[in-house]
């Protein structure tokens, strides 16, 4: 069996504490063949196969030709250790080819919510594949007029900063600073989101906004994961309930993706528009101000022009704590 490993090039974790998530991963898979790319970690997996990579100034095409690599070696497993940004890059690249190989997320990221990124460093010295299921993960596939720019399977945002940690402070980050001069700037959150032209159309047809209601953040996100029934305070993801592949828009009166502390004031309103659509629509935002860029679980991308939206059920496949013996 063979096993591919690929850890954040820019980890702020301790090197101490990457090597021993390293042995970790080698004792989940005791009897695996472990690959590896150079300068992705190679240290912290002992005996593996270490593959030399030409070096590609663009971090995103950097990620994609690792990722391929790996894949010509036909692993089973692909391992990330990383947050959700490092899982999306690496699973929009999967889902770009035939016979998908299974993802396990190590958390050691900025936010690591998931849904690839599933397990804590602590967990790991406990964890054996006995533990684990194979589940499918629906992701956002998003693009945009220069084409295809990836999948997200936490959230994909509309606005001009991305969080990320620098000296050990969570920031908000600006989308263009980084994209255009590989610069990691903080920045104020922006408010131009959308235009006086703005519209949201579902398979072609223009949807009937809320005029009244600015818009500061624009979502979108699959249903999978959550328990959408019983809790009308979800207002229209309510009627996601009992239904599979679905995902929403949400357009916010409030920037929910902002650390900075005057953006959690609890004591004034925040309104959202829902739309939730099925895998065979498209979404198609058109108007967006210049603000409007495109983050994908945290990565960042310049917009160009109109962003569509499609839902893929069972994009990628990834490892999860077993349900069996649970109580229901």
């Amino acid at each position: 069996m063979n096993v591919a490993v690929v850890f954040n090039e820019t980890s702020h974790l301790p090197s101490t504490q990457l090597a021993d998530t390293g042995k970790k991963i080698k004792g989940i898979f005791p009897d695996a063949n472990f690959i590896i790319c150079k300068g992705y970690g190679h240290a912290y997996i002992e005996g593996a196969k270490v593959l030399e990579l030409v070096y590609e100034p663009d971090y995103k095409q950097r990620i994609a030709n690792m990722v391929q690599a790996l894949l010509d070696e036909n692993p089973q497993y692909l391992v990330s250790v990383g947050g959700d940004g490092l899982a999306s890059y690496i699973a929009s690249t999967v889902s770009q080819v035939a016979g998908h190989v299974i993802l396990l997320g190590i958390a050691a990221g900025t936010a690591n919510v998931g849904p690839i990124v599933s397990f804590s460093q602590k967990e790991l010295s406990s964890l054996s594949l006995a533990d684990l299921e194979v589940v499918e993960i629906n992701g956002i596939e998003v693009s945009d007029e220069s084409g295809y720019l990836g999948v997200g399977f936490n959230d994909v945002i509309i606005g001009n900063t991305f969080l990320g940690t620098e000296d050990n402070k969570c920031c908000n980050l600006s989308v263009e600073a980084l994209v255009k001069n590989g610069e990691r700037k903080s920045i104020t959150v922006g408010t131009q989101i959308v235009t006086d032209r703005f519209s949201l159309r579902l398979n072609g047809i223009e949807k009937q906004l809320f005029p009244e209601l600015s818009i500061a953040q624009i979502v979108v996100t699959t249903l999978q994961f959550d328990k959408l029934y019983g809790r009308a305070i979800f207002g229209g993801l309510c009627l996601g309930r009992e239904a599979c592949n679905l995902a929403a828009v949400g357009l916010s009166t409030r920037n929910m993706v902002n650390c900075s502390p005057d953006a959690w004031d609890s004591s004034n309103l925040t309104a959202i528009q829902h739309l939730v659509f099925s895998s065979s629509s498209d979404v198609v935002l058109e108007g967006l101000g210049k603000d409007a860029h495109i983050v994908i679980d945290g990565n960042p991308f310049l917009r160009n022009g109109t962003v569509c939206f499609r839902l893929r059920p069972g994009i990628v496949r990834a490892l999860k704590q077993s349900r069996k013996g649970e109580v229901s």
